[in-house]
């Protein structure tokens, strides 16, 4: 059929030229599986090899740089501060990228720029060199890496959005849990500087090669409907709102008032950035967010010498730390899973209430069952609402500016990362002890779970029912 205008020609030629090498690499996996979940592995495995940036390895790294070069611990500590302020400085306008060429390129670079991070610590003689190299590093993670991988699973699913996404932030955790050990073992055998060299292989072998190869940036881009629904066209209207500028629709088969499955056509809309920012809602659950992020953060930095304190040796106040990973990288699973059921929102509710019984109970704790306790709780909080962030944002807007709505977010929730630490040794240095702190972190945690309860929004999704 001939092309009505010569515009529309062209547009067609380009759309099906941008589509053909997709199509092609679709060939490599079976037709039965939705291309989304091979977004989702790629994602998840970048995730997995950005463990390179992680606090949790640099930690393996202080005592023996800290004995070559003579750094005091709080230099180490201030790569990662700026790091992670600069991240969420630049992430709401990596976020805009996102969402314009897709989060293939943003994981790429961010990828690239973590590896050569290493290979440039590895050589590094300087404490301003480690504070280049560790400090861009950190950006890539935090504005890059971060919002690319969650914000690629949300642009493909809808229905399944929380599994996908619960599946890419378990892999994140395995790759802490997973690296840290092995980081160990190459140190002891061959040097610091081999194992930043092994975390760049990592990195370039199962970050950014696979992110070049099979990210795509949504659906629509390879002739695909979010989920794998069968499409369908058109404009649809309701009495309250009226027309919506409808993305694609698609159908889904439900079961309606207990009789046999119909049809039922599904209609997304979004809303802009600016849209977004219009609402009452957006500020006052990027304030929860940065409150929760705030409270739950406080401790973790100071968390193993508080056990001690209290009494537990060093193995079993470094052992709960693990277990803090492991309970970590079972909360993403679970906060997917249950975010494909329940609203997002009032999850990261319930989860911030959890936290604030968690933190009250952390106050008191001397015993090893006590600590353990405390701890897989704090795990399942922590990785739970960061696999729930993006959700709640793709629940409240829309996927259609997902990248820069989540940017927005994720840059409040890292400065409630960077502020919790610091409040909490400047208590600390001022009162020697952590108690108040502590109690005032789980008052902050409850008044999170407030606002984020008011953080209602509209519904973003509109069913009509189609005879089947």
């Amino acid at each position: 059929m001939p092309c009505p205008t010569r515009p529309a020609c062209i547009a067609a030629a380009r759309r099906a030229k941008m589509e053909a090498p997709a199509r092609a690499r679709m060939r490599l996996w079976p037709k039965s599986l939705y291309y989304g979940w091979v977004v989702a592995g790629a994602s998840g495995s970048i995730g997995f090899a950005n463990a390179a940036s992680a606090i949790s390895i640099l930690t393996i790294f202080v005592v023996p740089m800290s004995e070559e070069f003579g750094w005091g611990r709080t230099e180490i500590a201030g790569a990662t501060t700026l790091g992670a302020l600069l991240g969420a400085a630049l992430a709401p306008f990596i976020g805009r990228l996102v969402d314009r060429f897709g989060s293939r390129l943003t994981l790429v670079i961010s990828g690239a720029v973590i590896g050569l991070g290493c290979v440039y610590l590895s050589l590094m003689q300087t404490l301003v060199g480690f504070y280049i190299a560790f400090t861009v590093s950190r950006i890539a993670d935090q504005g890059g890496v971060k919002i690319g991988t969650s914000v690629a699973a949300g642009k493909w699913f809808e229905r399944y959005r929380g599994r996908a996404t619960g599946l890419v932030f378990l892999v994140e955790t395995v790759g802490v849990i997973m690296l840290a050990p092995l980081t160990q073992l190459v140190i002891g055998q061959w040097g610091w500087r081999s194992a930043w060299l092994m975390l760049a292989a990592v990195m370039f072998a199962l970050g950014v090669i696979p992110c070049a190869l099979w990210v795509r940036r949504q659906p629509e881009d390879m002739g695909l409907v979010v989920d794998g629904d069968s499409p369908t066209t058109g404009m649809a209207t309701t009495p309250d709102t009226g027309p919506l500028v409808v993305r694609q629709a698609h159908h889904e088969r439900t079961v309606v008032n207990g009789e046999a499955p119909v049809e039922v056509a599904v209609v997304e809309r979004s809303l802009t950035l600016r849209d977004a920012a219009r609402t009452p809602a957006f500020w006052i659950a990027l304030v929860s967010l940065f409150l929760g992020s705030n409270a739950m953060s406080g401790p973790g930095l100071h968390m193993v010498p508080y056990l001690t304190e209290r009494g537990l040796n060093a193995t079993a106040a470094v052992g709960a730390i693990s277990v803090m990973a492991t309970a970590g990288a079972a909360g993403a699973v679970m906060a997917g899973m249950a975010a494909d059921r329940v609203s997002p929102r009032w999850l990261m509710v319930g989860l911030y209430l959890t936290g604030t019984v968690a933190l009250a109970l952390l106050v008191g704790t001397d015993t090893l069952v006590e600590t353990y306790a405390v701890v897989i709780l704090m795990g399942l909080i922590g990785t739970g609402i960061n696999t729930l962030a993006p959700l709640m944002w793709a629940a409240n807007y829309g996927r259609g500016s997902l990248g820069a709505i989540h940017g927005v977010g994720r840059a409040s929730q890292v400065m409630g990362f960077a502020v919790g630490p610091l409040m909490s040794g400047i208590a600390y240095d001022s009162t020697g002890t952590y108690r108040e702190v502590f109690m005032a972190f789980a008052v902050v945690a409850l008044v999170a779970a407030g606002l984020m309860a008011a953080a209602r929004t509209w519904s973003w999704r509109v069913r009509e029912t189609w005879m089947r």
